[in-house]
């Protein structure tokens, strides 16, 4: 059996032609269903862009970055106890005269 030289060439060509028109339909399909931003919307805010939270806008920055809870609600942070012994004035021996010491008990 011997094939001619015509034949196996037009095989080829048939082969890379399929291939070629292959290529483009799955570039024009991912062109296709890739998602377009619009400015200044970060894919992080709405991942299913067009179908975005009505506060997405608002818990993230234009980079993406998610603003925390805090910000806006300052009440939930952790409030340390009083501590009894912070902005206490100093104590003056009596018949002191502070204007004399201003930093008692260095004086010099």
């Amino acid at each position: 059996m011997h094939q001619s030289h015509c034949k196996v060439e037009r095989i080829h060509t048939y082969t890379y032609n399929m291939y070629a028109k292959l290529f483009l339909l799955c570039v024009v399909a991912a062109v296709a269903l890739a998602r377009e931003y619009p400015a200044g919307l970060h894919p992080a805010v709405c991942p299913n862009y067009p179908y975005c939270d009505t506060n997405a806008f608002t818990r993230f920055t234009h980079d993406g970055m998610p603003i925390p809870e805090w910000v806006y609600n300052p009440s939930i942070l952790p409030v340390a106890p009083a501590d009894p012994n912070a902005n206490v004035a100093p104590k003056y021996p009596a018949n002191f005269n502070a204007a004399a010491c201003p930093n008692y008990p260095y004086c010099w």
